[in-house]
């Protein structure tokens, strides 16, 4: 008698939790949970990637499902709570883009952070009231739902709903030159700074932070063209300048000799061109950003040589790398 008084409460325990759980193992609970199919739809075959999914519940008494990772086949079976409504994201998490309030849809972010570089803040003239944040150099996929997913049990219907994620990339690409570098030769590194971009991006409203960052990039390229003309390329990345555009553009130089030299430029007429159209801006200039020196950089002396004159200037160089700040 006290065996299947045992076996009578587990039942009801059993079923009780499960009617409380978004997510049940298979076997498990089958009443009152939909199957559904997770689908990550590609549009282009190369980006395709784990993704992570994170769903949120929209139903009073209903928890969120949570997260969990879709393989890289895009597809994975998951059960929900029938008659609940949910607003389902999907994002790539193995990207250089940093996560916040991941658990709370209402401030769940997605940013770059912070970083510090010496010969910037002390002598390339920051933009007052921006902080500068890293350069995420690549991509970063998602698809954050706007509308519910509301989940209706059918016995009529398909075998499963179907839950559809389409990502996009987030992050823009920039590409800039700055031609007429004289004594190419002579740089050992360059790297620079775009000012007044956003970097964070909210989920619930699939929008951007209107306030404006410095974003520090690296890894410039120091080349001489068909004509003999040294020339600074390279390109960065931003989830996007912040509207109205008001962007500074600026280049840092380290000599061979240890000397640095720093010039900026207003680049906010280029940067709304390239964002109206930026097909017709590449076709026309090659870049996003195309700059002309015009003396604001001088000639890079070779070891021993006299620093020049210009508009850029020399100092002693004590610490050329980032600070990397992720809070």
């Amino acid at each position: 008698m006290r065996n299947i008084l045992f076996l009578f409460i587990l039942a009801l325990l059993t079923t009780v939790s499960c009617k409380n759980k978004s997510l049940c193992d298979a076997g498990l609970c089958v009443e009152g949970d939909v199957a559904i199919k997770v689908v990550v739809n590609w549009e282009d075959q190369a980006d395709v990637r784990v993704m992570r999914m994170n769903i949120f519940s929209q139903t009073s008494g209903v928890i969120d499902y949570g997260r969990n990772n879709i393989p890289i086949s895009g597809e994975k079976m998951i059960k929900l709570v029938t008659n609940a409504s949910y607003i389902p994201l999907c994002y790539d998490n193995n990207s250089n883009v940093s996560l916040r309030n991941e658990t709370t849809l209402e401030s769940f972010q997605a940013y770059c952070a912070e970083t510090s570089r010496q010969t910037y803040n002390l002598k390339a003239m920051p933009v007052s009231g921006e902080k500068t944040v890293i350069d995420p150099k690549g991509d970063f996929f998602v698809h954050s739902w706007q509308e519910t997913f509301d989940v209706i049990f059918c016995n009529e219907c398909e075998d499963f709903l179907i839950l559809n994620f389409y990502p996009k990339n987030i992050l823009r690409e920039f590409t800039y030159r700055i031609n007429g570098i004289s004594g190419t030769k002579n740089i050992a590194e360059a790297r620079g700074a775009i000012s007044g971009m956003a970097a964070t991006y909210f989920f619930k409203t699939d929008e951007l932070t209107t306030e404006r960052s410095t974003v520090l990039f690296e890894n410039s390229t120091v080349g001489i063209d068909e004509n003999g003309v040294g020339y600074i390329e390279g390109s960065f990345y931003t989830f996007g300048p912040v509207y109205p555009y008001q962007n500074r553009f600026t280049i840092e130089i380290l000599s061979k000799i240890n000397g640095y030299y720093t010039a900026y430029w207003d680049v906010s007429g280029q940067i709304g061109e390239s964002m109206a159209d930026r097909e017709a801006k590449l076709q026309r200039d090659g870049y996003d950003i195309l700059i002309e020196n015009k003396d604001e950089i001088p000639e890079i002396p070779e070891p021993g040589g006299n620093p020049g004159d210009g508009g850029g200037f020399e100092i002693g160089v004590g610490e050329w790398d980032n600070v990397d700040v992720y809070l």
